[in-house]
């Protein structure tokens, strides 16, 4: 099981994204079965829907936080 927290993870795919788009990477471990894919339109999609729940989930926690 992983540690790192949505800050991190959030950072990573990120990261992750702007390499794809630039074409620095040019495969990603489909769905974490240890299977490199090439980027496609669904599995950039996920990255990019995972991203947005993470901002979500970062956004709410930071409204909650005490002044």
């Amino acid at each position: 099981m992983s540690t790192e927290n949505w800050h991190e993870e959030r950072d990573r795919l990120v990261e992750l994204l702007e390499a794809i788009e630039s074409g620095k990477v040019t495969h990603v471990d489909q769905g974490h079965l240890s299977q490199l894919k090439s980027p496609n339109p669904t599995n950039v999609q996920m990255l990019k829907n995972r991203l947005a729940e993470l901002n979500a989930r970062l956004a709410e926690n930071e409204a909650y936080k005490p002044s």
